[in-house]
């Protein structure tokens, strides 16, 4: 990568990536150079990369990979990893610390995840041409265990809330569908607050991934919403959500970014309830300047699984249809798509 001092640098970013195959190397297929040309690249590891560790009592889905995997990592030039997710710890605390020193190994840095609260909510700060770029990573899905404490290990947590408020009219129309409420839990928004005013002032960018949603729904939450808004509030210049396996909007937030989900990039596990739909996914791309993150814009692709992602042009066939179903997706919050070569252009709402 180049190191020129120009205050500009350039921003990729995919899906939820989940490697499990019979080698790392090679797994990210064409994507490779475009990973490796980009000045921040990062990804969310969806599970661990350890032989270590027991299956955790009582969770319905679990997966992780071989410590072998990170070898693809590292070859598709990824300076960070996010790691706060709902897989991350299905094999317990001893998978998880494997998987850590793993990541150390190899120099490939990670944040959301360690061995106490604070270690999983250190950034990861980046020096690219003059700029410091900081990553912040929280999971909204938290298995019983998997939240960090100030003493014990796990993901850095940002607790979400559920309520069913009857709708009126339930005489009328007895089963009537409740509306479904969701919010965040105060004092984790204000945590998650105080962590980005912190890096902010130690970073001229600062980007936070969300692990949120609802697996199987691209349905944008309240609480998502919220939590969104708020870390652009208090300073983040983009926001970038995954779990759900499948698309979600893009939305803006005073001019500033929230992609709610890209779904899965690579992902070598198929659980039963995934669909044609986990096979669609999106990069998102960037430029980096002091003032912020521009020149917004998302190439659509085929998540790989056993084999590589595919890029797809957003002209025809299957990338035609992902950008179709973004554009669906993100009219209701006024992002407009506008298709430009082999990449389609991303525009905040007009005033």
């Amino acid at each position: 990568m180049s190191r020129r001092f120009t205050d500009t640098c350039t921003l990729l970013t995919g899906g939820d990536v989940a490697p499990n195959r019979k080698k790392g190397r090679g797994m990210f297929g064409n994507l490779i150079p475009l990973f490796q040309e980009a000045d921040v690249a990062f990804v969310n590891l969806e599970h661990a990369l350890a032989r270590s560790g027991r299956l955790m009592k009582g969770k319905p889905t679990f997966h992780r990979g071989v410590p072998e995997m990170v070898e693809g990592l590292v070859e598709a030039g990824f300076d960070a990893v996010t790691i706060a997710n709902n897989h991350i710890l299905d094999f317990g605390e001893e998978s998880l610390f494997e998987t850590l020193g793993v990541l150390e190994a190899h120099s490939l840095p990670f944040t959301g995840a360690g061995k106490n609260l604070a270690e999983a909510s250190k950034p990861v700060i980046l020096e690219r041409k003059g700029l410091h770029v900081g990553l912040l990573a929280y999971s909204t899905t938290l298995p019983q265990g998997h939240a960090a404490r100030p003493n014990e290990p796990g993901v850095n947590p940002l607790r979400g809330k559920t309520a069913y408020e009857a709708i009126r009219g339930g005489d009328e129309y007895p089963g009537k569908a409740p509306a479904i409420l969701t919010w965040a839990v105060p004092e984790d928004l204000r945590r998650m607050q105080g962590n980005i005013r912190s890096l902010k002032k130690r970073a001229d960018i600062v980007l936070v991934y969300q692990h949120w949603g609802t697996t199987m729904t691209h349905h944008v939450h309240d609480f998502q919403r919220e939590i969104g808004h708020a870390a652009i509030d208090a300073g983040a210049d983009a926001v970038f959500g995954g779990h759900q396996h499948v698309l979600s909007a893009v939305e803006f937030y005073r001019g500033k970014p929230i992609v709610h989900c890209s779904g899965n990039l690579l992902f070598d596990i198929v659980e039963p309830f995934f669909t044609d739909a986990t096979r669609q996914t999106f990069l998102f791309g960037g430029t980096l300047t002091k003032e912020g993150v521009s020149d917004f814009y998302m190439i659509p692709c085929r998540c790989g699984v056993d084999r590589a992602p595919v890029l797809l042009s957003p002209h025809r066939g299957e990338g035609r249809e992902i950008i179709r179903m973004m554009d669906r997706l993100c009219k209701p919050f006024g992002t407009r798509l506008e298709p430009k070569g082999d990449r389609v252009l991303l525009h905040p709402p007009s005033n």
